[in-house]
């Protein structure tokens, strides 16, 4: 029962923060249609399923069908749930004409033209209002019990990671190594991984999103894994380099300026500090180096129950950063035909600085297998 109370209260301090933000009274409720935003506001994690928030007063209504009625009374007990019967829009619009709400704020990149028609239709006189709702950026600000789920994560990609490369043997596809890390993510209580993972081996590294592939691991040439764990929801996002064998100079070479570079990117973490600025530090020592034309994309990006949310850390981010935020922090050389190297670590930021949640050894000796 306590755990229940718990993960009450969580939902309905989220719920009151938002209210803070948007109930100046342009509106009387907000509609959200996310699925990983109605996880954050109510603990009901399903599909197929809407939710009302009403900014003055009265419960979060969930608007779903039979299929989660079960889980929702099990996970969302601080909510109201409606299920429907028909199209999810006209029985949204049904629950906003009986709430007897004037406007109601929606994301219009989030509803199709279809739905919004419907909706309109059902919920007559009801004027549906076009806004931003600011719920990424609410959801970018963890607190301490999501920190806690996001280092689980951490932990379990980890022992994975040590677990495969240990396993891995030259002659091996990218495909086998992929589905066992996978399957060793799943083994230590991960509910999955948090993106498809990359395993890419030889000049194939040099794609810095390259999906594994028949190709197989030869001695002497790199191999770059780009992982992550899913637990309670929340994601973690590692990138590591190895080699079973010696690296070649120039990848050397390359590693090191890399780490370099990840680690002024780091350095430059703290709160109050630009996105920009975050991104250049470690772009500096790149660009320094001669490599600034094959450092390919951002900086890095906020995790969290997505693996890509709020901050972003690139050339031309606006804003600050705040202390709650988790973000990668992941340079890349990319050298095609040779091959590419990308050193990621997941990091908080604190009201002192920062702290890198990643433990994983990522010294040019620790790539050697």
């Amino acid at each position: 029962m306590a755990s229940v109370n718990k993960a009450v209260n969580v939902h309905a301090r989220r719920v009151t923060a938002l209210r803070k933000r948007l109930g100046d009274g342009k509106v009387d409720a907000v509609l959200l249609t996310r699925a990983v935003d109605v996880r954050y506001l109510t603990g009901f994690s399903g599909e197929d399923s809407w939710v009302l928030v009403p900014l003055r007063r009265g419960k979060p209504v969930i608007i779903s069908d039979r299929r989660f009625e079960e889980e929702i009374a099990a996970s969302a007990s601080g909510s109201r749930a409606v299920m429907r019967d028909g199209p999810i829009a006209t029985m949204t619009g049904k629950v906003v004409g009986k709430r007897g709400f004037e406007r109601v704020g929606f994301d219009p990149s989030e509803l199709s033209v279809t739905d919004r028609n419907r909706l309109v239709k059902a919920s007559k006189p009801t004027r549906l209002v076009g806004m931003g709702l600011g719920l990424s950026m609410q959801r970018s600000v963890k607190s301490d019990d999501e920190l806690a789920l996001i280092r689980r994560a951490i932990a379990i990609q980890q022992l994975a990671f040590v677990e495969t490369t240990a396993w891995m043997k030259v002659g091996m596809t990218e495909l086998e190594v992929a589905a066992y890390l996978e399957y060793r993510i799943k083994v230590h209580g991960g509910e999955g991984v948090s993106f498809p993972t990359i395993v890419a081996a030889g000049a194939r590294s040099s794609l810095p999103h390259a999906m594994p592939s028949s190709a197989k691991i030869r001695r002497n040439q790199v191999v770059l894994f780009d992982w992550g764990a899913k637990y309670d929801g929340y994601c973690s996002d590692m990138t590591r380099v190895v080699v079973m064998g010696r690296m070649s100079k120039r990848m050397r070479e390359v590693y090191a300026i890399v780490l370099e570079a990840q680690l002024a990117g780091i350095d430059a973490i703290a709160p109050g500090v630009e996105l920009r600025d975050v991104d250049e530090a470690a772009r500096e020592v790149v660009r320094k180096a001669g490599y600034g034309k094959e450092f390919l994309h951002s900086l890095g990006h906020g995790i969290g129950l997505e693996i890509h949310e709020e901050p972003r850390l690139w050339g031309k981010a606006k804003g600050r950063l705040e202390v709650g935020q988790v973000v990668t922090v992941e340079p890349g050389i990319y050298l095609p035909g040779v091959g590419g190297v990308r050193i990621e670590d997941d990091v908080v930021v604190t009201a002192s600085g920062h702290e890198v949640l990643c433990d994983l050894p990522k010294g040019l000796d620790s790539a050697t297998l």
